[in-house]
C-alpha cells in the first residue's frame, strides 16, 4: 500500500506538474476521441475523465493512475492464488508492488498506455483461467471487456492474445474450453467493443501508421543485438528489486528455489509458462525478423505476467517465513523512504525538474491575462511544441484546445473554423514554431513575439522557466 501511495505524496509535495506525455493525453482526452494521432484512445479517455472530474491536477492524475495499478495488482494477486499458496502470493505481490513501475514511473508516465496495460493484462489472464475452470458467464463477459480495454490501450495486446492462443492449443485441458460457448462470447464482446475504434482506425489510419513507424527495418547485427538487449532489459524495472530480495532470501535459506518438471506442473501453470514463452518468442521474431524498434519501457506488461510464471519456483522455509517477511518489509520500507526523502530534499533545495516542477498554471494565467486585455473572446487554441503547449493549454482551462502543430492534420477533432473565429495563442520554447505555423496557415497573421519568465515550482534554487508566445487575433471579436 505504501508503494502505491508514495508517488501521490511526491506529486503533491515535490512534483506537482504532469509530465509531457500525461499533459498530451489530458489535452486530447477532453474530446474523448475514437482515434488519436498515435495510440488507441484508452489512455486519453482516462486522462479526459480525470480532467473532467478534478481538472489537470498532477496529484489527481497520479492518484487515479495508482488506483488503476491497484486494480492490476489485485488481479495479479488473484491469478497468483491459482498458482501458489496465499502467503507466497501476498509476498510476491508485495515485491511486484515495490517495483519501479509502481513507485517512481507514475510521476513521469501517469496514465500512459505502457502503465495502463499493467491493469488490463492480468485481468485478461485471470478471467480466462476462471472462465475455463468455472464456465461462469460473468468471467467470459469480463474477459471480453478486459480484452477490449487492453486492445484499446495499446495494439501490442495482440502479442498477449497470440500467446494465449498458443497456450490454449498446447494444453489439452485448456483447449477443451473451446467446446463451450463462453470463449466465443468473450471474443464477440471484445470485438464489438473494439469495433468502433477499428472502423475509425481503418478509415483514417493514424494509429496504424504510427505503429508501422516502429518497424524501422533491419540494421546491423550489432543493432539487432541492441534491440534484443532492450527486450531483456525491459523486464528488469518491474522484476527488480523483487528478484534481488528473493535472491537474498534464497541465499539465507528463508525461501527454497526449485525448478519443477514441466510435466508435474498444474495445467494453469503450464498455460502461464507457455504464454510467457510465446510472448517472448513473438517479440524476438518481431525484432529480429520484422525490424521492430523496441524500447525497454514496452516491457512492463510482459514483465508483470512473467511474475506469474516465476512465483511457483519459490516455496517457504516455514521456520523462517516470519523473519523473511519482516526483513523484506523493513528493507524495502527503509530503501524507498531514503530514496523519497533524498529526492525531496534534492529537488526542493538544491535542484529542479524542468518538467515535473514546471510552472504551467502560473504561465497560463499571465498569457491569458495578456490575451484578455486585447480580445473579448477566445483563444480557441493553444498551439506550439509538444513540451510547452500542452502544459499551458490544459492549465488555461477547458475552453481552449491545445495541439502541437505537426499533429494538427492527424487530429480529427481540430476545427479550422474555430481557430479563425476565436484565434490562437502560439506558446513555445522551440524557435521553429512560428515558421511551422506560418507554413500550416499561410493566411494567418501573428503578433510580435513576447517572452515571460516564471519561477519554477517548489524548488528553492531560484530557477525560472522562459516561455515565448504570439497571438493570432480572433475574427469573431475585437479588443
Amino acid at each position: 500500500m505504501a508503494a502505491l501511495v508514495l508517488p501521490v505524496v511526491l506529486a503533491a509535495l515535490v512534483f506537482p506538474t504532469p509530465l509531457y506525455d500525461t499533459r498530451e493525453l489530458v489535452a486530447w482526452g477532453r474530446h474523448f476521441p475514437l482515434l488519436t494521432p498515435v495510440h488507441p484512445p484508452m489512455m486519453v479517455w482516462a486522462g479526459g475523465a480525470v480532467d473532467r472530474l478534478f481538472g489537470p491536477s498532477g496529484t489527481a492524475i497520479v492518484f487515479v493512475n495508482q488506483i488503476c495499478l491497484a486494480i492490476g495488482l489485485g488481479y495479479l494477486y488473484a491469478t497468483l492464488r491459482l498458482l501458489v499458496d496465499r502467503a507466497m502470493a501476498a509476498y510476491v505481490l508485495a515485491l511486484a508492488a515495490a517495483s519501479f513501475y509502481v513507485v517512481f514511473a507514475p510521476l513521469s508516465w501517469a496514465l500512459n498506455a505502457d502503465i495502463l496495460q499493467l491493469m488490463s493484462w492480468p485481468a485478461v489472464l485471470y478471467h480466462f483461467l476462471r472462465g475455463r475452470s468455472t464456465d461462469r458467464w460473468l468471467h467470459w463477459i469480463l474477459l471480453g471487456i478486459w480484452a477490449a480495454i487492453a486492445a484499446l490501450t495499446k495494439y501490442n495486446a495482440a502479442v498477449l492474445f497470440l500467446a494465449m492462443a498458443a497456450g490454449i492449443v498446447a494444453v489439452p485441458s485448456v483447449r477443451a474450453c473451446l467446446r463451450r460457448p463462453g470463449p466465443y462470447v468473450a471474443v464477440l464482446v471484445g470485438a464489438l467493443l473494439f469495433l468502433p475504434h477499428a472502423i475509425a482506425a481503418w478509415r483514417y489510419g493514424t494509429t496504424i501508421a504510427y505503429g508501422e513507424r516502429h518497424f524501422t527495418g533491419f540494421g546491423s547485427v550489432a543493432d539487432t543485438a541492441r534491440r534484443l538487449g532492450l527486450l531483456v532489459a525491459g523486464y528488469l524495472p518491474l522484476l527488480l528489486p523483487g528478484a534481488i530480495v528473493l535472491a537474498i532470501a534464497v541465499g539465507r535459506r528463508m525461501i527454497a528455489w526449485r525448478v519443477p518438471r514441466f510435466a508435474e506442473a498444474s495445467d494453469e501453470l503450464k498455460f502461464i509458462v507457455i504464454v510467457n514463452v510465446a510472448m517472448f518468442a513473438v517479440l524476438v521474431v518481431l525484432i529480429a525478423g520484422c525490424g521492430l524498434e523496441y524500447i525497454a519501457r514496452y516491457g512492463a506488461p510482459f514483465a508483470e505476467l512473467a511474475v506469474l510464471a516465476l512465483a511457483p519456483l519459490f516455496t517457504w522455509n516455514e521456520s523462517r517465513r516470519a523473519v523473511a517477511v519482516r526483513q523484506t518489509v523493513q528493507s524495502l520500507g527503509v530503501l524507498y523512504a531514503v530514496l523519497a526523502a533524498g529526492a525531496s530534499v534534492v529537488y526542493l533545495l538544491f535542484a529542479s525538474h524542468s518538467g515535473l516542477q514546471e510552472p504551467t498554471a502560473q504561465a497560463a494565467r499571465v498569457i491569458l491575462a495578456d490575451w484578455n486585455s486585447k480580445y473579448k473572446c477566445g483563444p480557441g487554441y493553444y498551439l506550439g511544441d509538444r513540451q510547452t503547449v500542452y502544459g499551458i493549454g490544459i492549465a488555461a482551462g477547458p475552453d481552449g484546445d491545445s495541439m502541437t502543430i505537426n499533429f494538427i492534420p492527424k487530429a480529427r477533432w481540430f476545427d479550422t473554423a474555430k481557430l479563425e473565429a476565436n484565434g490562437a495563442v502560439l506558446v513555445y520554447t522551440l524557435p521553429q514554431v512560428p515558421g511551422d505555423f506560418a507554413t500550416a496557415f499561410p493566411g494567418a497573421t501573428m503578433s510580435e513575439e513576447k517572452r515571460i519568465s516564471v519561477p519554477v515550482l517548489r524548488t528553492h534554487t531560484g530557477k525560472t522557466k522562459d516561455y515565448f508566445y504570439r497571438f493570432v487575433a480572433p475574427k469573431a471579436c475585437t479588443g
